[in-house]
Formats: structure tokens, C-alpha cells, sequence
């Protein structure tokens, strides 16, 4: 996965988007209008706070936007794939004791033609490294990855380095002409790194944001022009309770008139 596409650029004009209780995901496939209203729009509005490392030229630095949006064709983009990202506050975070766990990643794609939904790019399960925070040169270590009950996966983060998460699964095909609206979700929260020792999850000052990436086809590598994002949604802060990010290129009028089923359950 590949930041690069993120990094300054002109602000897009953001769009409305709802965010998601765990119990939605967790206890059956539900509509998005089932809990409209339950969290605040994550693509209106600034972040919960500003991200470590990220410097504030950043076009998404401070809240949320739309990137190429559900126009992959001006690009030549065929494939799609989810991706969340996790970041201390900019200001730090004094836990020690704790990990981001992280589960249910996937995407929503919209056909023009039909006008319904489709799941794609979903998994129970991710997989992530950690990134440097500004992305630069897409510098990158291996995470310390470790599963965790129900399917999710933990992971650490700090020191200048970011975690970045993504599907289990391969990148979706699209037709780049058929792309009427994308939403992307997951969910994490913060655990106990020991758990026999001192629980800091009340201490942990991490930020989160959903979003998805457009590249060139399925098996491209990341560089310049192969791959840009679809939209990066609002970065909030977690805790010991899941929490599902969001990102979507609609706005909250059409995403209540169509919503797409959000099940994840049983999948990678």
C-alpha cells in the first residue's frame, strides 16, 4: 500500500459520510441507515485531533476528504482496495502497555448501471506494517503483528512509525466506468499489550481513519501513478471499545436513499 498519493495536493471539497457502531457489524448484516446518526459524519468536519508526524501541508492532514473519488476512469484505474491507519496524537501517547487491535476491513462499490451494491476486498482478518508517519519515500518495517480473539489482529506503533492496515485478500477488479460511489470500513480499538501487567488503555492517545486506494490493475507495484486514493475519512480516537472508521465518496442524502448491507462476518 502506498501513501504517496496522499501527500500535499490541492483540498478536495468533502462529502458526507456515517460512521458505524461495532454492534452493526458484529450482530448482523445491517443498512447504513439502520444507524444513521449514531456517530458523527466522517467525512464532514476536522479530525478529533492532529496525527504524529504528519506534517500540516498535508491536504488530509487536518480532516477528512475525497480524493479521486468514484471517478477511477480518468485515471485508468481497474482494481480497489480498503485500508485504515493508526497514529499517536501528535502530541504523543504516554501508554506503554498497549496495542491497536484491528478487524472486519472492507469495501462497498456502488454500480452506475444497476444502481446496487457490491462487497469487495473484505476479510475478518488484516494484515499491516508500520509506516513512517509522513510516508516518505513509503519507508516501511515489518509490524509486530499478532492475532488476537474473534479473528482480529494487534499490532504496535510509535517512534515515528504509523500502523498501516489492509485486507487479507487481494485488490478488487472494477470497471472504472461503473464506479457511482465507494464506502470503506474496519474497526479497532486499543488492548493490553501485557496482560499481566499495568492496564494503560484509558492513557492510549491513538487516532484512526479509514480510506481506500485506486491502482492501475490487481498486481502493479506502488509508485507514481499507479496508485491514488479514493477518499480518507475522519481520524478519531480510540479506546477499549471497538470502533468502526468509515470513509465514503456520497453524501449523507444519497447514502440514505441507497444504503449499501454492511456484512463482514465469517469472511478471511
Amino acid at each position: 500500500m502506498s501513501r504517496r498519493s496522499l501527500l500535499g495536493g490541492a483540498a478536495v471539497a468533502p462529502v458526507a459520510a456515517l460512521g458505524l457502531p461495532e454492534p452493526a457489524l458484529a450482530a448482523h448484516c445491517a443498512p447504513l441507515d439502520h444507524v444513521a446518526g449514531l456517530l458523527a459524519h466522517d467525512m464532514v468536519g476536522q479530525h478529533a485531533g492532529r496525527m504524529h508526524g504528519v506534517p500540516s501541508t498535508y491536504n488530509w492532514a487536518k480532516g477528512p476528504r475525497v480524493g479521486v473519488g468514484n471517478h477511477p476512469a480518468r485515471h485508468g484505474f481497474t482494481a480497489v482496495s480498503a485500508w485504515g491507519q493508526v497514529y499517536e496524537d501528535a502530541a504523543g501517547s504516554p501508554a506503554r502497555n498497549v496495542r491497536v487491535s484491528c478487524k472486519d476491513i472492507g469495501l462497498w462499490i456502488l454500480s452506475r448501471r444497476t444502481g446496487r451494491w457490491r462487497s469487495a476486498n473484505a476479510s475478518k482478518r488484516v494484515n499491516g506494517a508500520n509506516y513512517v508517519e509522513d510516508f516518505a519515500g513509503n519507508a516501511s518495517k515489518t509490524a509486530d503483528l499478532r492475532d488476537e480473539p474473534g479473528g482480529a489482529v494487534s499490532a504496535t506503533l510509535g517512534g515515528g512509525w504509523n500502523f498501516h492496515l489492509y485486507s487479507i485478500r487481494g485488490r478488487a477488479p472494477i470497471d472504472p466506468h461503473d464506479v457511482g460511489g465507494v464506502v470503506a470500513v474496519y474497526s479497532a480499538r486499543v488492548i493490553m499489550d501485557d496482560p499481566n501487567g499495568p492496564d494503560e488503555r484509558h492513557l492510549a492517545r491513538y487516532l484512526a481513519s479509514a480510506g481506500a486506494d485506486y491502482w492501475l490493475d490487481r498486481y502493479v507495484g506502488a509508485q507514481a501513478g499507479t496508485v491514488a486514493d479514493v477518499g480518507i475519512g475522519k481520524a478519531r480516537y480510540l479506546t477499549s471499545e471497538w470502533l468502526t472508521l468509515t470513509m465514503s465518496t456520497l453524501p449523507l442524502r444519497k447514502l440514505a436513499k441507497n444504503p449499501p448491507t454492511i456484512c463482514l462476518r465469517g469472511r478471511g
